[in-house]
């Protein structure tokens, strides 16, 4: 069964991504994440994270630090280090966000938002 071995524990700070100053979370300890479908998964303390991508206009449906952080942020990383492809980062994502207590219809309108709208990428075989 897939779960979140440990607490998430990051602060909120500003990072400067391209010419802008970004809101992210950054991890203070390592995030250990168990999942059915890619194994088990750590994402290292210092990782910093912007949430779950939504436009600004929708942030207060959506927020980016929401209730699903953790699983943005598992996300995130899949998106960084390339380990999964695109397709099953979306579904770890939609996984991750059920063990966060997501309701099931915020979740697959988060799910498709990625696969329609998130990046694209292939796992690297490093």
């Amino acid at each position: 069964m897939s779960k979140f071995v440990n607490q998430l524990d990051a602060r909120i700070s500003k990072q400067l991504r391209g010419n802008n100053f970004t809101r992210v979370a950054i991890l203070n300890n390592d995030l250990f994440y168990q999942s059915d479908i890619a194994g088990d998964i750590l994402v290292p303390v210092g990782f910093a994270s912007d949430g779950a991508s939504v436009p600004r206009f929708l942030w207060s449906i959506f927020p980016p630090f929401g209730r699903y952080l953790e699983a943005a942020i598992v996300h995130d990383w899949f998106c960084v280090k390339h380990c999964v492809d695109s397709i099953t980062a979306a579904k770890v994502f939609r996984e991750a966000m059920a063990v966060c207590g997501v309701p099931a219809h915020r979740r697959n309108k988060m799910y498709w938002a990625v696969r329609m709208f998130g990046p694209r990428f292939k796992q690297r075989k490093d």
